[in-house]
């Protein structure tokens, strides 16, 4: 029972609570396996770890505070080295993302030069929208915590404190990585809020809590200077929904003259740029498209 509890301590796992009074709702994640796993997937430097690690833990926290299958983007789009960040995470623990870089810009001698100028875009699929609920915002920081609580000020009018940390060893490992959102409710009183404010510059980085062990519970105690309730606990995963059979779908819509010259040149591999999963198309495989859209057409 004793090993169990342990290894659910270091689960990665988010954590939502609401404060006692009801006027702040925070959540706190815990990344580190999910965005070692992504480093891995995407064979990625220590900037582009950090980076996506960052964005990965995000879109996480954001995600917790959905219902079900409702999914949340977070993309970061810039104009240096690095071209597009882009995570994507579910309320239900899942989460995936990838780095698209330019090549032929030049290495950033900073963290915020590595994206320069852009923008943030936050984008929320829900239930009972038809279409994505969606916020954009220019970077202003490039270190993505500050951008996205510049982005719920500016875009959601909600006041709202984002820490984020990672910690990359000499290897180029991801050893802690996680992250705390806080935002205030409708009501909350600037008293309040500066309390939390000042409780939360006052805590040690995300990264140093989870080196000492500190569980998302505790840090959530941490950062907050009322009583809390914890409302939910999710485990979280890096995971892609991902098949052959999801690309072969896709693959219908480029209509049976695309399909064959794709045999003929042996144009076979397929990878999936969420997760860097391969998929090999069989002759078995090409015969079945040529099929469908055949039928298709009668």
């Amino acid at each position: 029972m004793n090993e169990l509890k342990k290894s659910y301590q270091h689960r990665d796992r988010v954590v939502r609570a609401m404060s006692g009074n009801g006027m702040f709702r925070v959540a706190v994640a815990k990344t580190t396996n999910a965005t070692e796993t992504a480093r891995i997937k995407h064979d990625l430097d220590p900037l582009l770890s950090y980076l996506l690690a960052k964005t990965l833990t995000s879109s996480t926290l954001l995600s917790s505070f959905l219902k079900g299958e409702e999914r949340v983007i977070v993309q970061a789009e810039g104009t240096g080295r690095v071209k597009l960040i882009f995570t994507e995470a579910m309320q239900v623990g899942e989460v995936r993302g990838f780095v698209v870089t330019d090549e032929s810009r030049p290495m950033p001698e900073s963290i915020s030069d590595a994206l320069s100028k852009g923008f943030l875009k936050v984008s929320k699929i829900l239930y009972e929208k038809q279409e994505p609920v969606t916020g954009i915002v220019e970077l202003l920081h490039g270190d993505i915590a500050s951008d996205l609580s510049y982005y719920f000020e500016q875009s959601e009018q909600i006041v709202t404190a984002v820490n984020l940390g990672v910690t990359i060893n000499d290897e180029g490992a991801i050893e802690h990585s996680g992250g705390i959102i806080v935002q205030a409710m409708p009501g909350a009183d600037l008293a309040s809020i500066v309390e939390v404010q000042r409780s939360l510059e006052e805590m040690p980085p995300v990264e140093e809590l989870l080196d000492s062990g500190y569980s998302p519970e505790e840090i959530l105690r941490q950062a907050m200077p009322f009583e809390i309730e914890i409302v939910n606990n999710t485990p979280v995963d890096f995971f892609c929904r991902c098949s052959l059979e999801r690309f072969m779908s896709k693959l219908l819509t480029l209509g049976k003259q695309e399909i064959l010259s794709m045999k003929a040149e042996g144009q076979r591999e397929l990878v999936c740029q969420y997760c860097s999963s391969t998929y090999t198309l069989s002759d078995e495989n090409f015969a079945q498209l040529i099929i469908t859209l055949e039928e298709g057409l009668n």
